[in-house]
């Protein structure tokens, strides 16, 4: 049976405060799984928090984990820093109330409910922090699968291209590419691109690699790779943003968007990337600035 979502809001008022509650609920009835993932938006004299949360109910277990809350507020939604340490610290506290297997088992259906979602709605809704939150979620849950000796440490590095509205939610770790089948991509895309001068950048960055790599793996041969080597320009693939001359911010984790989101293949992949030069591309700045609750349709 396919998974279904279901949607509500609510929406109170009182003296000086707003609150917005919306609720999604996942359905997998084959596994004897329910999803509860909720967002609370509060308004108190201009201060605004966005509190979401996640709840699993598990027939096979016979059991709820609640996954907690995360508060997002202004001050701490763009700090990388921040967030990591929080992913950390939460995926310690789970581990410790339930172990390895349950958050790992999660990690699927959480990752299915957000795929669905990102396929049945437009791109500014992708780009609010409703969405965001259930893949800041999908990601503290995938840390158990990096959990391989069982301790209940991981650690989380939030991919950069997150806070400068490049792409969705997503952490350097959870992000593979097979180096061998990229560069075979990338070297048969390069005759009809040839005003991209990312693919470069990686072909050069990956010469001598062929194996399975995380964006955090890759991120240390693009840093190495540039220390040696042409700063890109504004408009080419790894820049975040898109302008004429040298480029003035550029990170590995704006490159691997570029080229990773080319097929448009994953979550955190916003609508409109289509499998054409990064060259010329323009990106919206604007989306951080959602402050309703979009109703789920």
């Amino acid at each position: 049976m396919k998974a279904k979502l279901l949607f509500f809001c609510l929406v109170l008022f009182a003296a000086g405060t707003q609150m917005a509650f919306s609720q999604w609920i996942h359905r997998n009835a084959g596994e004897g799984i329910i999803v509860k993932y909720g967002v609370q938006l509060n308004v108190a004299n201009r201060d605004t928090a966005m509190v979401i949360s996640l709840k699993i109910k598990d027939d096979v277990l016979r059991k709820t984990i609640d996954y907690g809350s995360i508060s997002l507020t202004p001050s701490n939604v763009k700090d990388t820093v921040a967030l990591n340490a929080m992913l950390k610290d939460k995926y310690r506290t789970l581990f410790r109330a339930n172990g390895r297997t349950p958050v790992l088992r999660h990690s699927d259906f959480v990752e299915t409910m957000a795929l669905s979602i990102h396929d049945t709605t437009d791109a500014k809704f992708q780009r609010s922090y409703v969405y965001q939150g259930l893949l800041m979620f999908s990601s503290l849950l995938k840390g158990a699968r990096r959990d391989v000796a069982n301790t209940g440490s991981v650690n989380y590095r939030v991919m950069e291209t997150f806070p400068v509205v490049v792409s969705g939610f997503v952490c350097e770790q959870d992000v593979v590419i097979n180096a061998a089948e990229f560069k075979a991509y990338l070297r048969e895309r390069q005759p009809d691109d040839p005003t991209n001068g990312g693919i470069q950048h990686y072909l050069n960055a990956l010469e001598y690699l062929n194996g399975n790599m995380t964006m955090s793996q890759i991120r240390v041969q693009l840093n190495n790779y540039f220390m040696t080597s042409r700063w890109p320009q504004g408009g080419e693939c790894g820049c975040c943003g898109n302008y004429s001359g040298n480029c003035y911010y550029w990170n590995a984790g704006c490159l691997a968007h570029d080229m990773a989101c080319q097929r448009c293949q994953h979550s955190w992949c916003f609508s409109g990337c289509k499998p054409t030069s990064c060259s010329g591309n323009t990106i919206a700045w604007y989306w951080f600035a959602v402050k309703v609750i979009t109703p789920y349709p």
